[in-house]
């Protein structure tokens, strides 16, 4: 089975794990360990996400990531007071929407960020910034937040897990 089917397959079962009550996510990925081992509920939706809670996971983000999973995410949180984000992206393959977060809710979105041509130098790439103060914000597939409904004003927490 070549690597395309086996990712369709992981995600096929991470989907049917999801539905199922008391299930966890697969610890072990195609790439590694896999890195979206926290369940994030986004109004009626579950995604695993990866926390980008240090300088050094924020800074890198998603860069020369090839795909995330429909399912997946990462979420951003900022330690100071009234942080003002400003997100780009750099080295980041595939489209995003970010969902900017104040206080467990939606604040606002900003749908189908798009990937930047490989090698556009730093002083080309778009910034994106939040339009008001927040203090976490979810990177997700582009489209996530118009496919399932996701609007401002909608709960994002984390879910505890067993």
């Amino acid at each position: 089975m070549d690597l395309r089917k086996l990712k369709k397959l992981s995600l096929l079962l991470s989907i049917i794990c999801l539905t199922s009550v008391g299930c966890s996510k697969p610890t072990a990925s195609f790439e590694g360990t896999d890195p979206y081992n926290r369940k994030l509920l986004v109004s009626n939706q579950i995604l695993w996400v990866e926390i980008a809670d240090t300088e050094e996971k924020r800074r890198r983000g998603l860069s020369d990531r090839n795909f995330m999973a429909e399912d997946e995410g990462m979420l951003f949180y900022f330690e100071a007071k009234n942080p003002e984000p400003v997100f780009w992206m750099k080295d980041t393959k595939f489209n995003l929407d970010l969902i900017w977060i104040k206080r467990n809710k939606i604040v606002s979105i900003t749908q189908n960020v798009p990937a930047q041509k490989p090698g556009t130098p730093d002083k080309d790439l778009p910034r994106y910034s939040a339009p008001s103060l927040v203090d976490a914000v979810l990177e997700v597939n582009a489209g996530f937040a118009e496919k399932n409904g996701i609007k401002v004003g909608d709960e994002v927490r984390l879910i505890e897990q067993d």
